[in-house]
This record gives structure tokens, C-alpha cells and sequence, in this order.
């Protein structure tokens, strides 16, 4: 081989070295400079914990792992004996609840008949009492006559009153209530509702739709309160946490693209990601044993920090991912014009289930009929109309206040009073209603 040909082959050589040189510096320039990469990155999502809110002995299982499950569909059921009799002993405690309270609605009414009974027969005892002591001042009755009306006067009107706060005693419970907003009748009332959502949470249903997993009980299980008994996976709830070290971090910002690709697809798909979220603390912050200088577990390593990445739930149709499946991820951080943190609460995920609205469907009917069952007909007026009755006050005229008191004077106040008084005086018993 010449020397010139030599020559001109070293030339060569240095000139593809150079032109791939420059090729690779204008593309780092360019793109690969502003792409943080890392394989550090797992598919994320929500794995919602089916557990009992009440213990008991599972009778069937409507599902298993692996199976899909739609929102509100029948999962477990646990034996509904114990939640049945206490919806039993609450119903006929309902039903003795609204009877005894009828039963105060018509003793008030009792209450206020013997009042006026009473009145009536004080009326009486005052007319005995007066006419006899006109003639036992001209000594036309004997002694002992005349102290038997005083006695009975007396008697009549501790009678009137003791009947009158009973009345009253009655009426402070039902006042300004119905038989139905009774407090009693509401207390009872709660407490069906409370055995029915029991009887009702026998059955457990799915919140969501999605995959089931780490199904742990058997038919016969006995399984108490909170316990897990499976879990459901929402397969359009999940994302990517991408581990970006801290050094990668420093120009991401939330809305910047994500190029995801996955093991389990291989770069045959491409998922288009956005950054949602960068993270609050890193990974060992949260760790059992976070790194603490003066304990002696601090080692200076680089961290990594958890980048939240959404996709694209159109995505998911033709190419779902599983939970813990990994990832690789491309971030490209030339669009600065994003935050590092968010500066409003809007635009997070919201994660709800309405299954728990139908726990108390028919509740409320149920519990009208028990009422409605036990009420008495001749109260129907005041069911669900409130009961207003006014308080009474005994008023009786001086004369008969003298009367009925223990004062020893008692003779002289009356032969000053009687002849004054005599003609207006059973016009003032009474009784005032306010």
C-alpha cells in the first residue's frame, strides 16, 4: 500500500470520527440534553380493600382472583341470622315505643277532663262551705258539720292541683311534638335503621369496577370487623411512579411530556404520559427508619423521588397494564413553563362510589309501617301534626284562699269577707290558661 493511500485512508477515518462527533454533539445539544431518563419506574394504582364492617361467618363467594367485577356486583356474603333478630327486636321495640307514647297523648287529654272533673266538685265543696258557714254563724249546723265542708274544701283543692300537675308533668312530654317527631319515637326509629344497615351490610358489594385480588377468606370463615377479605383493582385508575434522582429533578415541572415504556409491552408501545405531580418528600423520609445523623444510619447517597406521571385512559383499552409492572421513562424538560409546585388544589383525581347510598333504601318505609301499624286511630289527628296545649294555672278568690289555709284567725277573715264577697266568689274559681 502506498503511502499516499495510507494517507488518505487515515483522513478518512478522522473525518467520520469528526462528523460523527459533531452528529452526536448537535443531537445532544439539541434533544438528548434536555431528556432525563431513568428505569426506575412502576406502574401505580388504587387497590381498594373489600372488608365487613360487622363480623360473622362467610356463607358465599361470588368471585375469585383474576376476575373482573362491576361496580355494585355481589362479592361476599356473611350469615345474616344475628342481624336478622336484631332488626325483629328492634321492630317490636318501635311498635311498644309508639304505643306508650299514644298512650301520654291520651293521658294528657285524661288530665285535662279531670281538671275540669275537679274544678266542678271544688265549685261544689266552696258553695257547702260557704252556705254552711252562714249558718253556723246564727249556729244552724253543728261545729263538726261545718269543719267536715272545710276538710272536704280543702281535700277538692289539693286534688285539683295535684291533678293539675300531673297534667303538666304529661304535657312537657309531648309538647310541641308529633307522634311521629316524638323524641322516644325517633330513638326507636334510629335504632331499626341502624339493623337494617347491619341486615344490609351482610351482603358486601364491589365500590368499584375492576380486577380482583388477594382473596384470603373461605366459605365458613369467620371473619371479624375490618378485616381485608380482597381487594379490587380499578384498571382505570393507575399511573406511573417514575424515581428520577434528586439530580434529575431540578428542571422538571408539573405538564412536562413522559415517554412510558413498559417490560411487560416492549417498546413496541409508547405510552404519552404528563407529569401531575413532583413529589413532597423522598423515599427515605417515609422509611420505617428515616436517616438520622446522631443515630449512625446516615449514609450521603443520592436520593430518588417519586415523579407522578399520568397517562392516557384511551391507552388502556388496547394495551392495559397491572400493578408493580416496570417501566422505563423519558422526560423532556425544555417546557419550563410549568411549576415545581402546584398553586391550587384543583385538577387532582377524585376517587368516589355511590354503592353506599342504597344501604338505607327502604328504611324509611319500613319504619312507617311499623308506626302506622301502631297508632291509634283516634290520634291520627297529632301523627305528624305537632301537639300545642297551653299551661294552667289554679286561681281561686281571696275568700277561698282563706278557707283552705291553716291560719287560726281563719273566722274573723270570713265574717269580714263573706257577706262582701259571697256573690262573686265561685266566679272567680277557676283555672288560667296561658
Amino acid at each position: 500500500m502506498s503511502m499516499n493511500r495510507q494517507h488518505r485512508l487515515i483522513l478518512s477515518f478522522w473525518g467520520i470520527c469528526s462528523l460523527l462527533f459533531l452528529a452526536g454533539l448537535t443531537a445532544w445539544l439539541f434533544h438528548y440534553r434536555f431528556i432525563k431518563y431513568t428505569d426506575d419506574a412502576y406502574v401505580q394504582g388504587n387497590q381498594v380493600y373489600i372488608t365487613p364492617l360487622h363480623d360473622g361467618f362467610v356463607t358465599s363467594i361470588h368471585t375469585d382472583d383474576s376476575f373482573l367485577v362491576k361496580k355494585g356486583e355481589l362479592l361476599v356474603t356473611l350469615d345474616e341470622t344475628d342481624a336478622k333478630i336484631a332488626l325483629e327486636q328492634a321492630k317490636e321495640n318501635l311498635a311498644q315505643v309508639v304505643r306508650e307514647v299514644c298512650e301520654l297523648f291520651h293521658q294528657v287529654f285524661v288530665y285535662r277532663a279531670e281538671i275540669d272533673l275537679k274544678r266542678a266538685t271544688l265549685i261544689q265543696n266552696a258553695q257547702d262551705f260557704l252556705h254552711r258557714y252562714r249558718i253556723y254563724r246564727v249556729q244552724g249546723v253543728s261545729i263538726e258539720d261545718y269543719e267536715h265542708s272545710i276538710a272536704a274544701l280543702r281535700s277538692q283543692y289539693a286534688s285539683l292541683n295535684m291533678s293539675v300537675a300531673a297534667y303538666h308533668r304529661t304535657r312537657s312530654m309531648i309538647q310541641n311534638t308529633s307522634i311521629y317527631t316524638h323524641p322516644l319515637v325517633i330513638a326507636a326509629s334510629d335504632r331499626v335503621r341502624d339493623s337494617w344497615v347491619r341486615l344490609y351490610r351482610c351482603k358486601i358489594y364491589s365500590p368499584v369496577e375492576g380486577l380482583v385480588a388477594q382473596r384470603t377468606i373461605q366459605v365458613g370463615m369467620w371473619v371479624p370487623e375490618g378485616q381485608p377479605l380482597m381487594s379490587v383493582i380499578p384498571l382505570n385508575q393507575i399511573w406511573i411512579n417514575a424515581n428520577y434522582k434528586e439530580t434529575q429533578i431540578k428542571k422538571m415541572r408539573i405538564g412536562q411530556r413522559v415517554d412510558i415504556t413498559t417490560d411487560f409491552w416492549g417498546g413496541e408501545q409508547v405510552y404519552r404520559g404528563t407529569i401531575v405531580g413532583l413529589p413532597g418528600g423522598a423515599g427515605n423520609a417515609f422509611s420505617l427508619l428515616p436517616p438520622q445523623n446522631l443515630s449512625g444510619n446516615w449514609i450521603k447517597i443520592v436520593q430518588r423521588l417519586p415523579v407522578r406521571v399520568a397517562l392516557d385512559p384511551q391507552e388502556f383499552q388496547s394495551h392495559p397494564l397491572r400493578l408493580g409492572l416496570t417501566c422505563s421513562a423519558r422526560v423532556d424538560v425544555r417546557n419550563q413553563s410549568g411549576r415545581m409546585v402546584p398553586d391550587s388544589t384543583k385538577g387532582s383525581p377524585l376517587y368516589e362510589t355511590s354503592i353506599f347510598n342504597r344501604e338505607e333504601v327502604g328504611d324509611r318505609e319500613f319504619i312507617d309501617q311499623i308506626i302506622a301499624s301502631n297508632l291509634d286511630p283516634l290520634l291520627s289527628e297529632y301523627a305528624k301534626a305537632p301537639l300545642e296545649l297551653p299551661s294552667l294555672i289554679l286561681s281561686l278568690p281571696p275568700l277561698l284562699e282563706e278557707a283552705i289555709s291553716e291560719d287560726n284567725a281563719i273566722h274573723n277573715k270570713i265574717d269580714q269577707q263573706i257577706d262582701h264577697d259571697l256573690p262573686s266568689c265561685f266566679e272567680d274559681i277557676g283555672l288560667i290558661y296561658e
